[in-house]
């Protein structure tokens, strides 16, 4: 037993920052102060959406995030189930990454790099100039991009957090996503196959393969790091 407690100890010890992240995370979810990342993790969704749609060879007319934590993602073309589901997924499978990547803080610096760019190029290209949203995109990858580029240390630790945002809010969806699926992506692609009850099943099977992702990256981690 003082074997194993030791070892839990050793657990949490290695993994301290990820749990202080989580925690504060989960006590600060409602107030003000955690708004504007919550806010970032819409806009990574809508990424995710307009990024599947260039990649299955359709356009975005438009990418909007919301204050309010709403968002849309207006395409053309492309494969639209796939397209779909890339947010949710996406966003789940990019928190995996992240914290799975603390095994590498090379990797991490390198995420965190790309994702300001993405978050830069993707506004300036679909986000109406002028609007807050069209500001709040290029500042947040401005500033993401710097920290990649100014210090290794700080990629960790912005890494760490949005890993870790990125993973509680998909969570934080998925709530909506079993409950109320008509009114989510799910609910959409159901529509989109002229099939509203099939929301239920495709936002069940969203759900499953993103905490499968979470799931895995965390318990590889663990892994590298006994």
């Amino acid at each position: 037993m003082l074997i194993k407690l030791a070892d839990v100890l050793r657990i949490f010890w290695r993994f301290r920052y990820y749990i202080l992240c989580a925690a504060v995370t989960l006590v600060l979810w409602d107030t003000l102060l955690l708004r504007p990342f919550r806010v970032f993790v819409v806009m990574v969704h809508e990424i995710f959406h307009a990024a599947a749609a260039l990649a299955t060879g359709g356009e975005v007319v438009e990418m909007r995030t919301n204050a309010d934590e709403s968002g849309h993602t207006l395409t053309r073309g492309g494969l639209f189930p796939l397209i779909s589901a890339a947010g949710y997924v996406g966003s789940a499978a990019l928190g995996a990454l992240l914290i799975y990547a603390g095994a590498t803080p090379q990797l991490q610096r390198l995420l965190v790099l790309l994702i300001g760019a993405s978050c830069m190029g993707m506004t300036m290209a679909f986000t109406p100039p002028g609007a807050g949203d069209f500001y709040f995109g290029i500042g947040v990858g401005l500033v993401l991009a710097c920290v990649a580029i100014k210090s290794q240390r700080l990629s960790v630790a912005a890494a760490i957090w949005i890993g870790i945002m990125l993973c509680l809010y998909s969570l934080y969806d998925f709530r909506t996503d079993l409950t109320v699926p008509q009114r989510t992506d799910a609910g959409i692609l159901a529509h989109y196959w002229g099939e509203p009850l099939l929301a239920y099943p495709i936002a069940l099977a969203w759900v499953l393969l993103s905490t499968s992702l979470m799931y895995r990256a965390m318990r590889a981690l663990v892994r590298c790091r006994r």
